[in-house]
């Protein structure tokens, strides 16, 4: 087992062990996460929630995310289609990876999203009509992260965005206009990104998150 994997089996357990008291301390628990990658889905276990968000077991790309908050609403009512892995236009980059292959690759008109932890193109698409229609967005917090390609650029553009409530984990100090929720993450690995068990949940030295949903 990797270091990175091993940090993840570990603080699983820690966020289920503790999710019943974090969940006490929440005022309010109908809210929606929109992630870049499967961190969301982290959350709302980290609070012993139900998966009240489409963007759950799966990632985008830098830039497919970015187009995809750019009309969020209007992309969750289009269709999702499913396309061979090695069709992605991201199948060079993606391959580095051995899991490449296994999972599906959804299309939504111009932007493509890849359902990691999804066994059939079946589950995929039953879960995310499901969870769309499950979208609060009177309460939306909209996450993103460094990793699958973003860039200083992408970071800027996630800046700019008109979300009320928003999350930027990196490992870089970008000159990007920080906000309360940009969030330079101290790692000891060699990545060129934010790995998956450094995000932060619950309560830690970078962010309260309990308070951040208690707040949006």
């Amino acid at each position: 087992m990797t270091y990175e994997g091993l940090r993840l089996k570990l603080l699983k357990k820690y966020r289920l062990i503790f999710a019943k008291g974090r969940r006490k301390k929440l005022k309010n628990t109908d809210f929606t996460i929109i992630s870049n990658n499967c961190w969301g889905g982290m959350m709302y276990e980290s609070y012993d929630l139900p998966k009240e968000s489409p963007t759950v077991g799966m990632f985008f790309m830098a830039d497919e995310y970015i187009k995809f908050l750019s009309d969020i609403k209007g992309y969750t009512l289009k269709e999702l289609t499913f396309i061979l892995p090695e069709s992605s236009r991201y199948a060079d980059e993606l391959s580095k990876d051995k899991r490449f292959g296994s999972y599906p690759i959804g299309v939504i008109d111009d932007i493509e999203i890849a359902f990691l932890h999804y066994h059939s193109e079946q589950e995929a698409k039953e879960k995310w009509k499901r969870r769309c229609t499950r979208i609060n967005w009177d309460r939306l917090i909209v996450k993103f992260n460094d990793q699958n390609g973003c860039t200083e650029e992408h970071a800027k553009a996630f800046a700019a965005m008109p979300f009320k409530n928003k999350l930027f984990f990196t490992i870089h100090n970008w000159a990007v206009p920080k906000w309360e929720g940009y969030c330079v993450i101290r790692q000891h690995t060699h990545d060129d990104c934010v790995t998956a068990s450094h995000e932060p949940f619950g309560r830690n030295r970078y962010v309260n998150l309990t308070k951040f949903i208690n707040e949006a």
